[in-house]
Formats: structure tokens, sequence, C-alpha cells
């Protein structure tokens, strides 16, 4: 029997190429990641490659990871069209990541990490905080309420599972902006905002 595809691969086989503009304030991190020297830039679930070919096309050595074989062969023809390269790798953010320790500059992550159960967005984080260098540079959003008129089951405090919608059976953590800063402790805080009226949290944070 076939198993089951992932959500978020069945997502990409049916909608394909999804979000294909940056997140807003895009344009900002980039200076952001200028300004502190960071050349080697890791985009933790990168989709249908949104971040990755912006980020090539800005001139950083990217790499792209996503839970989706799919995602990664979207990104790959996007990058192809745009006469750009960077390195893909199929991995999930729940699990350790196939990066050597200190290895990198920067973390991009956007609406990614809190698709998880509270274990699995910590996993995310201590994997972020071992492949970065010193002085390497996190931004990561994640979600800071539920969608309005969708149904939920609670699967654990503050986590639900949509049972509708587009997202169905994908576990949503959802971040306070105290939880937020507590979970990325670790690091040192540059930068925590709300944003989308509170739909999402951002948090930058540099491995001291």
């Amino acid at each position: 029997m076939d198993q089951k595809p992932h959500p978020w691969e069945a997502i990409y086989r049916r909608d394909g190429r999804v979000f294909p503009e940056p997140f807003p304030r895009f344009a900002e991190i980039i200076q952001v990641f200028r300004s502190h020297r960071c050349k080697l830039i890791l985009d933790l679930g990168c989709g249908s490659g949104r971040h990755v070919v912006h980020l090539a096309k800005d001139g950083f050595e990217v790499i792209g990871v996503d839970i989706s074989p799919t995602a990664l062969s979207l990104t790959n023809a996007w990058l192809c069209e745009e006469g750009h390269r960077a390195a893909l790798a199929l991995a999930d953010t729940r699990q350790p990541l196939p990066f050597c320790e200190g290895s990198l500059d920067a973390v991009l992550s956007t609406q990614v990490i809190h698709h998880a159960l509270l274990e699995g967005v910590r996993v995310a984080i201590a994997e972020m905080w071992r492949i970065l260098a010193p002085g390497g540079l996190a931004f990561v959003t994640v979600s800071g309420r539920r969608d309005s008129g969708v149904e939920f089951e609670e699967v654990e405090p503050g986590t639900v599972v949509p049972l509708s919608g587009p997202e169905a059976g994908l576990p949503h953590h959802i971040f306070s902006v105290n939880e937020l800063g507590a979970e990325f402790s670790r690091f040192e805080i540059l930068d925590v905002s709300i944003r989308a009226e509170g739909a999402v949290l951002a948090v930058l944070a540099r491995k001291a």
C-alpha cells in the first residue's frame, strides 16, 4: 500500500508554485544580512523557492531545505528559469539538519517551524543554534493566532490542528510574543515584532 504523502508534499503536488512573492519587508532583512556580512544563507522550509531565488539574485550563496520533494523540484526549476544556482536538500525541520556545526552565516525561515508540536519546534530552534556560526543571524516568523473561520482540534497546549482548509491536518503551534522570546532565549534577541495584525510574529536573533 502506498504511503500517504506528507501534507506539504500534497499541497505542492496540487498547487505547484505557491507564494511567488517574498514576504513583506524581505528587502529589510536582506539589508540586515548584508550589514552583518552574512554570505551563506539557509532558507529553512524553502517551499517552491520564493526566497531561494531572490537571495540568489541578490548575490548570496543559498541553501534551500524542505520536507517536500516536489517543492524542491519546483525551486530547482525556478532557479534554472532565472539562471541562478543554489544547493537544495530534503530535510525535516523536526529532525537534525544535514549541516555541520557553525557552518552557516544566517537562517531565514518564514511561517515554517510552527507547523509542529512544541517538541519539534524546539528541535528546529536548537538546530538553528547549532549550525550557525558565532555571530550568525536567525530571522524566523511563526503563527501568532488561529485562522478565523477554520475549525481546529487542540492536540497539546498551544498547538492546534486545522480540520479543514488548505492546511488541514498540519499542526500549528500558536505563539505569543513572550513565548517566542523565551524559546529563542539562548540567542541574543535583536528584535521581536508583530505583523499582519497579530497573525505573524517575527524574531531576529543572533548567536552570541
